[in-house]
C-alpha cells in the first residue's frame, strides 16, 4: 500500500508520466495572465506550475484562492467588497459600527496552453462569490496568435499604475471593467500595441430611465499601448444611443476617454504609481466595484429630448515599499468626479468621491498571506450633501 502511494505521488508530481518538459513555469508575480489580471495579493495564486495531458501538447491547471476579508465599518457598510457608492444611500447602510467576515472574494479558475506550430493556444476561465454569495463569471477567454476573445478585462484599463489592496479592485477613480471583446495585440520591442471591439453598454442617468431606453447599435473601440510594466497609454470611442421604439428619446452621442498609468521607481524598494482618466460618456468603465449596473457613473442624461455625455475624470496615487522580501506597505489616494446638472434631478448622484488607504501586508509563505488595511472615504453628492465612512479590514489568503 505504501509502494503504491508513493508510485502515484511520483507519478502526479511528473506530469502523469509526460515529463514536465511541456509544463510551465510559474510566472513571476506582477505578470499578466496571458493578458488578464497579474497577481494583485501576494505571490501569483494563478501561475502554478501546469500538468501536461498525456500524449498531447496541452498543459493544463487549477487554481484559485481562499479569502478571508473581517472587516468593521465604524460609520456605514461599506459592502462586502469596498464600495464608497454605499454612502449614496444612508438609509440602509448608517451604522453605529458593524463587523462582518466573508469568504465571497474567494474564486476558482482553470487555463490551458496548447503548443502548436504557430504559438501557443491559450484558454482562461474564472468565477468567483461576489457580490451575492454565488457562482459569477470573471474572465472566459481564449487567445491564439496576438488575438483574443472571450471576456476579460477591458483595453481601456491597466494595471500599471495599481498596486497591491486588501481590497478588492483599484481604488476608486481607476479604469476597471470587464466585457466581452475581440483583441488584437501586437508586440512593439519592449512594449505592446493592442485594438479591441468591446462590448458596448449605454448607461442613461436613472431620473431620464423613464423617457429613454438604453441601446447600442456598435461596438466600443479601445487602444492601449503598454511599456513594459512602466507607462500604458489607452483611449476609446463609442456611441451611445436609445431606442425610441420603447422611450420617447431618439438620439444618439459620442463618448471617448483617455487614460495615462505609470510606474516609477524612487529607490530599490521603493515605486510611485499613478493613474489618471478623463473623458465624457465613459462612466461605466470607471467606479467599480460598487457601481451596480453601472448607474452610479452614468454616460449620458436627457436635455431637452436629447442626450448629453457626462464629463468624468478620476485618478489616483500610491506610494509603495517592500519593507523585506515578506513584508509590503502602500499608501494611496484616489479620487472620481462627474458633471450633472445642479437643476434638482440629479441630487442623489455623486459629484466626487475622495478615497484613502494604508495597508501593510504579510506573506508569510508563497501560499499564505495575512494583512491588514484602513481605508477612508468622503463623498459629495450633486445635491450638497457630505458624508464619509471609515473601513478597517484585514485579511487571510490561501493560494492554491
Amino acid at each position: 500500500m505504501k509502494k503504491s502511494k508513493v508510485a502515484l505521488s511520483v507519478f502526479l508530481a511528473t506530469g502523469m508520466l509526460s515529463g514536465t518538459a511541456l509544463a510551465m513555469p510559474v510566472v513571476e508575480a506582477g505578470q499578466p495572465i496571458v493578458t488578464g489580471e497579474p497577481s494583485r495579493v501576494g505571490p501569483p495564486w494563478n501561475h502554478r506550475t501546469t500538468i501536461n495531458i498525456p500524449g498531447t501538447q496541452t498543459d493544463v491547471a487549477f487554481g484559485g484562492y481562499i479569502k478571508l476579508d473581517m472587516l468593521y465599518d465604524a460609520d456605514y457598510d461599506l459592502g462586502d467588497a469596498t464600495s464608497p457608492f454605499n454612502l449614496l444611500n444612508p438609509a440602509a447602510n448608517a451604522t453605529d459600527g458593524r463587523t462582518d467576515f466573508t469568504a465571497y472574494e474567494s474564486r476558482l479558475n482553470f487555463r490551458s496552453h496548447t503548443q502548436t506550430d504557430y504559438g501557443n493556444l491559450n484558454t482562461f476561465f474564472e468565477v468567483h462569490f461576489l457580490p451575492d454569495g454565488k457562482l459569477n463569471l470573471r474572465h472566459a477567454y481564449g487567445e491564439y496568435a496576438g488575438f483574443l476573445a472571450g471576456q476579460t478585462w477591458t483595453n481601456f484599463m491597466s494595471f500599471v499604475g495599481g498596486t497591491r489592496t486588501l481590497a478588492l479592485g483599484d481604488p476608486i477613480g481607476y479604469n476597471m471593467e470587464r466585457q466581452g471583446q475581440v483583441r488584437y495585440t501586437h508586440k512593439l520591442g519592449s512594449g505592446a500595441l493592442s485594438v479591441a471591439l468591446e462590448d458596448p453598454d449605454t448607461v442613461i442617468a436613472r431620473p431620464d430611465a423613464g423617457t429613454a431606453s438604453e441601446e447600442s447599435r456598435l461596438p466600443d473601440l479601445t487602444l492601449r499601448y503598454e511599456y513594459q510594466r512602466m507607462l500604458a497609454l489607452s483611449g476609446v470611442v463609442r456611441e451611445l444611443s436609445t431606442n425610441d421604439n420603447i422611450g420617447t428619446v431618439d438620439d444618439k452621442a459620442t463618448g471617448y476617454g483617455v487614460q495615462a498609468q505609470f510606474s516609477l521607481p524612487l529607490l530599490e524598494h521603493t515605486s510611485l504609481k499613478g493613474s489618471y482618466t478623463i473623458g465624457s460618456g465613459i462612466g461605466n468603465y470607471m467606479g467599480n466595484p460598487g457601481n451596480i449596473s453601472h448607474k452610479h457613473a452614468p454616460d449620458v442624461y436627457v436635455r431637452n429630448g436629447e442626450l448629453e455625455t457626462v464629463d468624468l475624470q478620476g485618478g489616483g496615487v500610491s506610494l509603495n515599499h517592500q519593507w523585506q522580501p515578506q513584508w509590503f506597505s502602500s499608501i494611496g489616494y484616489s479620487r472620481l468626479e462627474q458633471e450633472l446638472p445642479g437643476n434638482g434631478n440629479y441630487d442623489g448622484h455623486f459629484d466626487h468621491v475622495d478615497y484613502g488607504f494604508a495597508n501593510v501586508i504579510w506573506d508569510v509563505t508563497d501560499r499564505l498571506m495575512v494583512g491588514a488595511e484602513y481605508q477612508l472615504v468622503d463623498l459629495e453628492t450633486i445635491g450638497g450633501d457630505s458624508r464619509d465612512a471609515s473601513r478597517l479590514q484585514l485579511s487571510a489568503q490561501y493560494q492554491f
